[in-house]
C-alpha cells in the first residue's frame, strides 16, 4: 500500500537545503557547522536535499533510525549517488567497499564475531600501562619546552602507537603509515577532488601491500598481538578471517583508532582550555572523568556525519524514507538536540546520563569504543592534574571537511603544577 505524506512548508524546505548546501560548500558551513545542525533541525528534521539525500539531525530519529533492521551500509547504493562511472575502478574505493565498515549481515555478523573473539575486553584493558608510559614519552618535550603542539606531537602519535602496538605493527615503523591513513581517510569526505583521489590511491596500494606483508609475517610467525590472535581466531562454524580480511582488518583498526581517537583526545582538552571552570570540577572530582568524557564525546564528537543507506522504507514520525535511499546521519547534530539535552551548546561536565551518539548505534558500533575513552582516563587527568596555566596560543584552523571537521593542529603552553 502506498503511504502519501504531506510535503513539508516549501519555506521550510528552502531554509534546509539553503543550510545543508553551507554545510557541504561554503567555507563559513566548514568552519561553523553547528548553527547550520540548528537551521536544519528546525526546518526540516527529516530532510531530502537537492541532491537526493537523505538528512537526519534530531537524536531520536537518529537513535531510532540507526536501530532499524530496514537500515544498512549498500555500498553500491552509497558510490553510485557520489560517482559516475566506474567508481570501482579505484584503488581506494575498492578498499572502501572491502572494509567491515561497509559489511551487511551475514557477512557483518561472521566478521564481527571472529573479531569480537580476538578483540577482548582483557586484551584492551592490558594496554593501559603502554598507554600511561607512551604518554609519559610524548609529553616529556612540551613539558619541557613548555608547550607545543599538542594534537599532532601527543595525541596522534600516542593513538597511532597505541594501535599499533594492539595489532602488533613495530613501533619505528608506525609512523610510515600516518600520512598514508590520512591520504585514505579522504574518501569519507563528498567533496574529494581529483588530486585528493589519485593520492587516496596511491595511499591505498601503500597501505595494502604494508598490512598484506605483515599479515604473512604473522602467519609465519605468531606473535602475543591482536593480528596473530586475530590469524587462530574461529567463529562457532570453524571458519577463519581470510588474507584479504586480516589485511583489511589490520587497516580498518589502525585507521579508525588512530585519527577518531586522536580527534577525540584533542577535542577534550580544547575544551578543557576553553572552559577552566569545567576543567576546575574534575581536578577537584576525579569521579567527574567519565562524565567528563561523554560530554566531549557528545560536544565534540570525532565524526560528524556517518553514511547508512535504506533496504526497506523507514518512517520518522510522519516521514517515510523510501528503500534504497542514501541517508546522511548527523551524530553531531543529534547530539546538540536542545530536545534530547537542555542547553545542548553548554559544555557540561556534570551532565548525567548523556548516552551520547559519537560511537554509533546498532550493528556498525564501534569496534574500539574501549580502547579509544582508556586512552581519554589516562590523558585527560594527567593533564589538568600535571600543569597549570593551559592556554591556546594560536588561532585554531579547522580542517575544511565534512565528515571529519577537526582541528589541523593544537597550539598550547602551560606550566608544570609543581612550577606554578
Amino acid at each position: 500500500m502506498t503511504t502519501h505524506i504531506a510535503p513539508p512548508d516549501a519555506a521550510a524546505e528552502h531554509a534546509a537545503n539553503e543550510a545543508f548546501a553551507e554545510l557541504l560548500f561554503s567555507p563559513e558551513g566548514l568552519a561553523d557547522p553547528y548553527s547550520r545542525y540548528h537551521r536544519l533541525r528546525e526546518a526540516v528534521p527529516v530532510h531530502r536535499s537537492t541532491l537526493g539525500t537523505w538528512v537526519l539531525t534530531r537524536y531520536d530519529d537518529v537513535e531510532e533510525f540507526l536501530r532499524s533492521k530496514e537500515v544498512n551500509k549498500d555500498i553500491q547504493v552509497y558510490m553510485a549517488g557520489r560517482f559516475a562511472g566506474q567508481w570501482d575502478q579505484h584503488p581506494a574505493l575498492r578498499k572502501l567497499a572491502a572494509n567491515m565498515l561497509w559489511a551487511n549481515p551475514p557477512d557483518h555478523s561472521r566478521l564481527r564475531r571472529i573479531v569480537n573473539r580476538a578483540f577482548t575486553v582483557k586484551r584492551v584493558m592490558q594496554h593501559r600501562v603502554y598507554i600511561e608510559q607512551r604518554f609519559d614519552e610524548l609529553i616529556a618535550p612540551l613539558a619541557e619546552a613548555g608547550g607545543g603542539d599538542f594534537s599532532n606531537d601527543v595525541c596522534f602519535p600516542l593513538a597511532l602507537s597505541v594501535m599499533a602496538h594492539l595489532v602488533g605493527v613495530p613501533q619505528e615503523q608506525a609512523p610510515l603509515l600516518r600520512d598514508k591513513i590520512r591520504d585514505f581517510q579522504r574518501v569519507f569526505e563528498p567533496g574529494i577532488t581529483a588530486s585528493e583521489f589519485r593520492t587516496a590511491d596511491e595511499a591505498a596500494v601503500f597501505l595494502d601491500d604494508y598490512f598484506g606483508e605483515l599479515v604473512r609475517e604473522r602467519q609465519r610467525e605468531r606473535r602475543d598481538d591482536l593480528l596473530s590472535a586475530l590469524i587462530d581466531a574461529v567463529d562457532e562454524d570453524g571458519e577463519r578471517l581470510s588474507f584479504y580480511e586480516l589485511v583489511q582488518m589490520c587497516h580498518m583498526i589502525i585507521a579508525a583508532g588512530s585519527e577518531t581517537t586522536t580527534f577525540f583526545m584533542t577535542n577534550g582538552i580544547r575544551l578543557f582550555i576553553e572552559h577552566p571552570d569545567q576543567a576546575e570540577l574534575v581536578r577537584k572530582d576525579p569521579g567527574l572523568v567519565g562524565q567528563a568524557i561523554n560530554e566531549v564525546l557528545r560536544y565534540a564528537p570525532s565524526a560528524h556525519m556517518i553514511p547508512r543507506t535504506t533496504t526497506g522504507p523507514v518512517r520518522l514520525g510522519d516521514v517515510e524514507i523510501p528503500a534504497g535511499s542514501r541517508v546522511m546521519v548527523w551524530i553531531a547534530a543529534a547530539n546538540r538536540d536542545p530536545e534530547h539535552f537542555p542547553d545542548p551548546d553548554r559544555f557540561d561536565v556534570t551532565r548525567k546520563d548523556t548516552a551520547p551518539l559519537a560511537y554509533g548505534l546498532g550493528i556498525h558500533f564501534c569496534l574500539g569504543w574501549r580502547l579509544a575513552n582508556l586512552q581519554a582516563e589516562v590523558v585527560f587527568p594527567a593533564m589538568l592534574t600535571r600543569f597549570t596555566g593551559l592556554e591556546i596560543t594560536e588561532p585554531l584552523r579547522h580542517r575544511a571537511r565534512v565528515a571529519f571537521p577537526q582541528l589541523e593542529s593544537l597550539p598550547i603552553r602551560f606550566t608544570k603544577a609543581e612550577e606554578a
